[in-house]
């Protein structure tokens, strides 16, 4: 039988839209934008839920993995979540931990990938505990399911060093996430806006073009009908004249 290692009170240290099933089952699932949690540990996962931000959702991930020694094998499966990319995200987490001045995770595709209250020591800790197995983008339960198996099969047992406790500074996930969203959406139309103010001023200038043709036009108008009515009144005082100067020959 695999040894395994006590659970620490309270485990998982950190909440979250989770399903907890035997803390000493040797999987942790990570769901991504699927919700699946409860089949998931009904299939023997100690931990499933989804993962919805590259920054304090990661930050809370990697605090409960390394919290348990016993979760040897991390499987990331469910539909990856757009703009955030969690699971591309925390396969590079794995692969190539962080920045250790910038606390961001190198070579993810994610808008804002940094988990600034994870030290260094808690990366390489969840990078050696565990093998990550991706399934992302698959929702097949059946086969999810077989994968868990597959692992508690294999289960080495408890990681040789005991749980790893991180503080991370609380803050509401969903506030982290909206303001993710906001950058993401802010970084997107960086050209999409250069292009439209662009456009903006060439319309400005097409219409102040127009107006003046307008002004032009409305200026001969007025000078032509003003000439017009101007000559008419000329031409009425000329032939009231010739016609009194025929009234006065007649009466001579």
């Amino acid at each position: 039988m695999v040894k395994k290692k006590e659970i620490v009170e309270g485990w998982p240290l950190e909440t979250g839209d989770y399903s907890v099933g035997n803390p000493e089952s040797c999987v942790a699932v990570v769901t991504l934008g699927s919700k699946m949690n409860d089949e998931m540990v009904e299939a023997g996962a100690a931990i499933a839920g989804p993962l919805h931000t590259e920054n304090l959702g990661i930050e809370k991930l990697v605090t409960n993995i390394v919290s348990n020694p016993n979760l040897r094998f991390l499987i990331v499966c469910g539909s990856e979540v757009q703009g955030h990319i969690t699971g591309e995200t925390v396969e590079a987490l794995y692969d190539n931990g962080i920045d250790p001045e910038t606390k961001s995770i190198i070579g993810s595709p994610g808008a804002i990938p940094f988990v600034e209250n994870l030290p260094i020591e808690a990366v390489e800790r969840f990078q050696k505990q565990l093998t990550i197995i991706s399934m992302i983008n698959n929702e097949n339960v059946d086969e999810i399911t077989e994968k868990i198996g597959e692992c508690t099969e294999n289960d080495p047992g408890a990681y040789e060093e005991d749980a790893m406790i991180v503080q991370l500074n609380e803050k509401d996930e969903d506030e982290e996430e909206v303001q993710s969203e906001i950058q993401e959406v802010t970084n997107s139309s960086v050209d999409s806006s250069s292009i439209n103010l662009l456009e903006i001023e060439t319309r400005i200038r097409l219409m102040k073009a127009e107006i003046n043709e307008i002004g032009s036009i409305e200026k001969f108008s007025s000078g032509y009908y003003a000439g017009k009515i101007q000559g008419i009144f000329i031409g009425f005082i000329l032939t009231l004249v010739i016609i009194l100067i025929l009234f006065w020959s007649i009466g001579l």
